[in-house]
């Protein structure tokens, strides 16, 4: 399997290369920072040239997107429909109440369909590297049966091989009755990066978020927890954790002195 890089922050600097032609998944409960991987990824690939970036709205309005993209200096006008192809997955009955009616239209609830759709997009353009982004796939999880949800993943894994396009998409953890498909997915995909709060500093009231790469098809990678932190500029940095540990330390030291340990 070929690699391409692919400018997701912080995680390309795990990995050797994205399986190009392959799904990968970020995955993670909600509040963590999934979307600003995705957001800050959109942007790092609208700036360069080489890229083509497929957006799949299903979290999102359209027009909170494309404020966003605006907001980060992005001239949409000058790349709609030919570096920046929109896809409306957010609005489906209501069409009449959203400007996004100029943008194809799927329903989660149909994901084969969707599938339709995504494959005639992704086969218009040969000569730049095509990024799909779907932010989240939990909607076509959570509004068909298993088998279905199922069918959807293997669909997308495979208009993207035959494409020659390479898929990131969020994952919300944590729904219940969703775990099974948790696990099949994770099997299924060609990549998987996991993204949540370190539990025991958690419990000392330190929400640190940390990231890992469980998978990356025929490539080298990182395994260890990375700590993390999103400034509030929403870029995604790395946490030097010793530094964590003196302030535990010193905190810990504070409360003896007090006679609270």
């Amino acid at each position: 399997m070929r690699r391409i890089n692919i400018p997701i922050p912080l995680i390309s600097d795990l990995v050797d290369g994205f399986p190009k032609g392959g799904v990968i998944v970020i995955a993670g409960v909600p509040g963590v920072g999934k979307s600003v991987f995705i957001n800050q990824t959109i942007i790092n690939c609208l700036n360069r040239e080489d890229y083509i970036v497929f957006y799949i709205a299903v979290d999102t309005p359209i027009e909170e997107f494309l404020e966003f993209i605006r907001e980060k200096g992005v001239d949409v006008n000058s790349i709609l429909g030919n570096r920046l192809y929109i896809v409306n997955g957010f609005i489906v009955e209501l069409r009449s109440l959203s400007r996004s009616r100029i943008y194809p239209i799927v329903n989660p609830m149909k994901p084969l369909e969707t599938l339709d759709v995504l494959y005639e997009l992704l086969s218009k353009t040969r000569d730049k590297e095509n990024i799909l982004i779907i932010d989240s796939i939990n909607e076509f999880l959570m509004r068909n049966d298993p088998g279905l949800a199922i069918d959807f993943i293997k669909g997308l894994k495979l208009i993207c091989k035959k494409t020659n396009s390479t898929c990131i998409a969020s994952l919300h953890l944590g729904i219940q009755g969703l775990e099974q498909l948790y696990s099949s997915i994770e099997y299924l995909v060609d990549g998987y990066i996991e993204v949540g709060f370190d539990k025991k500093l958690e419990e000392l009231g330190i929400p640190l978020r940390r990231l890992r790469v469980r998978k990356m098809r025929n490539t080298s990678h990182e395994l260890q927890w990375i700590p993390f932190t999103i400034t509030r500029e929403g870029k995604i940095e790395i946490v030097d954790i010793k530094k964590i540990i003196s302030t535990i330390r010193a905190n810990l030291a504070e409360l003896k002195s007090l006679g609270m340990e």
